[in-house]
């Protein structure tokens, strides 16, 4: 029984997409709310993905444009995108974003758009 866990890894896109959860909650909820929300599903994140990332399912949102790398974790109002690296056991976090929040205007916005 292999009983390996994965190394999770987050981006620069992860890290700022996290940044920008936090600001909209903050609208809503306030500051220390939103940080706590949002700690808790990093850690939740952490936890599902190092455990058993083959797991989650590809983003169906993504899936419908032909990109199936992209996973996705959903915890309770959020989702997150991640890609897996099988070879050296490792998830790295793309995104992490509202459940209704629009996957692939966010590949838009960050990939397509960004600036080389």
């Amino acid at each position: 029984m292999n009983t390996a866990r994965t190394l999770v890894n987050y981006t620069h896109v992860s890290q700022v997409t996290l940044t920008i959860l936090i600001r909209y909650m903050n609208q809503f909820i306030g500051e220390v709310e939103a940080s706590a929300i949002a700690r808790e599903l990093v850690l939740a994140t952490e936890s599902k993905l190092a455990n058993n990332p083959k797991q989650f399912p590809v983003c169906p949102e993504l899936e419908m444009l032909g990109i199936t790398d992209y996973r996705q974790v959903t915890y309770k109002k959020y989702k997150v995108l991640f890609r897996l690296d099988e070879s050296k056991q490792e998830a790295h976090v793309m995104a992490l974003m509202r459940q209704k929040q629009s996957a692939q205007q966010l590949l838009i916005d960050y990939v397509i758009k960004a600036p080389t």
